[in-house]
């Protein structure tokens, strides 16, 4: 591991701080939401694209809110420090960036999922979409929404993982390296 931009950056993959996590899944009743800094990992494990959330903390779902999503406010370090992780990142993973991409874009992951331990429950959505937006300031703002199902399965630790294709995370990277350069 090394330190980039105050966050921990595995040498393959690319964090980022995430200031605002939350994953409500009202059909299983919980509710995952980061207590302090969340990160952000992009990754590659196999030749699936894994963007994975760490640094949450279970909590019950209130009955109030109907349907289920992840919603994600991502950090991005202001100058060029983004665009440059993200040109690094895409050429060691050997991925065509699109210069002047849409900051705005649609993906349909194969899989968006989350870990809740202590329940032992792998929540997950293999038909769903995920939206990204330019937020406030330097952010990023991701929500995946989609038809939730739920299994029992032994697990440590909470978080939440988006499977893509090599194609699908060329598209995302465009779109970061698009809003680091606005």
């Amino acid at each position: 591991m090394a330190i980039t931009g105050g966050h921990e950056e595995a040498v393959a993959g690319l964090s980022f701080g995430c200031p605002y996590a939350e994953a409500v899944f009202s059909e299983a009743g919980v509710r995952l939401v980061n207590d302090d800094l969340a990160s952000l990992l992009l990754d590659e494990h196999g030749g699936t694209y894994v963007l994975r959330v760490e640094g949450l903390k279970v909590m019950a779902a209130p009955g109030a809110r109907a349907g289920s999503a992840v919603r994600l406010e991502v950090a991005l370090p202001e100058g060029g420090q983004t665009a440059a992780r993200v040109e690094a990142f895409a050429g060691r993973q050997r991925l065509a960036l699109t210069p002047g991409s849409p900051p705005e874009l649609t993906l349909r992951p194969h899989l968006t999922a989350c870990h809740v331990p202590g329940l032992n429950l792998f929540v997950y959505a293999e038909d769903c979409q995920l939206e990204l937006r330019p937020g406030s300031g330097q952010t990023l703002e991701i929500t995946a929404t989609g038809a939730f199902k739920n299994r029992r399965v032994p697990c440590r630790e909470p978080d939440v993982v988006i499977h893509l294709t090599g194609p699908e995370m060329a598209r995302l990277l465009s779109c970061l390296l698009s809003l680091a350069r606005s």
